[in-house]
């Protein structure tokens, strides 16, 4: 297939563009300068063009079978102003949809996040894709509104268009400030691991995995035009923090020791936070 790919240099993008290469599909990907690299090597190099979504034009899409809408901003621990939000996630989501429909693209695929759902999640012991959507953060916020419009603008064009709400993804290529990065350094330089109780329940899913199911996405003969399928992205499997922490811990060989609970809890944490994954269960695979 030919793909228009965006947030390719991103930490979930490189393995989406990374798959998408090794398995063999033409390509191109946006980026807003040839100084932006990604996350992970590559098998080879896509066909690359530079700007951003506010520049792009219908004509750059031509020929292209599927879109793959990955590039955030916000997304944490990087801080984005409420004007970025919106100018970056929803203003220019819906613009790279309206380019896609000018162009006669079908398929769209739109990486939304679980930080969308929010409070809801409190109320369900699995978040299924339809539960309300009560953000508690402005990058979750801005990705609920940019869902709305993106959903609506699809039933109106008849776009085939699935979006699916990432859990809580981890491998290489991650921000070296994030939980699992932060647990493996410790782990490989045999240093003690401080870290919260670690009693929060989630759904951690190898970005690999994420990568897999985004790029199935692409050719699932289940999507019909002006009918969005809206999908939780996880790898079916519900532990707490601490239990993943473990398993991790000795998978690595660390020789360190995990000290859970020598640092605070977040005070208005949410206990479990689990996806309703509706069948869509996506094998796990060690990270190496």
């Amino acid at each position: 297939m030919r793909l228009f790919l965006t947030g390719g240099t991103g930490f979930i993008g490189s393995h989406v563009l990374a798959a998408a290469l090794a398995a063999g599909h033409q390509v191109l990907a946006l980026r807003r300068s040839p100084a932006s690299a990604p996350a992970i090597p590559l098998p080879r190099q896509p066909q690359w063009c530079e700007g951003d979504l506010a520049s792009l034009e219908a004509a750059q899409l031509d020929g292209v079978e599927a879109v793959l809408h990955l590039a955030s901003a916000g997304v944490s621990p990087k801080p984005a102003s409420w004007d970025k939000l919106v100018q970056a996630n929803v203003a220019g989501s819906l613009r790279l949809l309206e380019r896609a429909a000018e162009a006669g693209v079908r398929r769209c695929v739109v990486a939304g996040t679980s930080h969308e759902y929010g409070n809801a999640a409190r109320r369900y012991d699995a978040i299924p894709p339809e539960a309300p959507l009560e953000p508690l953060s402005p990058y979750g916020a801005s990705k609920a509104a940019a869902f709305q419009l993106l959903r609506a603008f699809a039933i109106a064009q008849e776009l085939e268009l699935v979006y699916g709400r990432i859990f809580s993804a981890y491998g290489e290529g991650q921000f070296a400030g994030n939980f699992w990065p932060s647990l493996r350094r410790a782990a490989l330089a045999g240093e003690d691991f401080p870290m919260t109780s670690g009693r929060q329940v989630s759904d951690f899913i190898p970005v690999a995995a994420v990568a897999a199911h985004l790029l199935a996405a692409c050719s699932r003969p289940d999507v019909a035009a002006g009918v969005p399928l809206v999908v939780n992205v996880g790898s079916g499997a519900a532990i707490s923090l601490l239990a993943f922490a473990a398993a991790e811990w000795e998978r690595l060989g660390a020789t360190g020791r995990l000290l859970p609970a020598s640092l605070p809890d977040r005070p208005d944490q949410i206990e479990r936070y689990v996806p309703d994954l509706r069948g869509l269960r996506i094998p796990a695979s060690p990270i190496p």
